[in-house]
């Protein structure tokens, strides 16, 4: 019954052997899928990327608007100023009805 009993275990570690490097082989031998870039969107190439590009954008913006950069502007940071950069891009921008006044809005 011993005899058994050891073959059995004995039996029982080869094949937890064998099913661990069948394993690791099959695992060190898989090709990883290749990793995918999200290309850069549009909206991303344009928006202004140094602080001299922010406020030259944003004077552009305030111009179209008819209005001026508020007094103490050069306090402000290089992320306040891409906010109100893109704060008056966005006022700026056209209503529907101005790209397309013959458009019927449907329900």
């Amino acid at each position: 019954m011993a005899r058994r009993a050891w073959a059995w275990s004995v039996g029982g570690a080869a094949l937890v052997l064998v099913a661990g490097g069948a394993f690791a082989l099959g695992a060190a031998s898989e090709e990883l899928p290749p990793v995918t870039v999200q290309p850069e969107s549009a909206a991303a190439r344009n928006m202004p990327q140094t602080r001299a590009e922010a406020i030259t954008a944003w004077t552009a913006e305030l111009k179209e608007a008819g209005k001026v950069k508020p007094a103490g502007w050069e306090k402000l940071t290089t992320d306040e100023i891409k906010d109100r950069y893109l704060s008056q891009h966005y006022i700026n921008a056209p209503d529907a009805a101005d790209i397309d006044p013959g458009m019927v809005k449907r329900d």
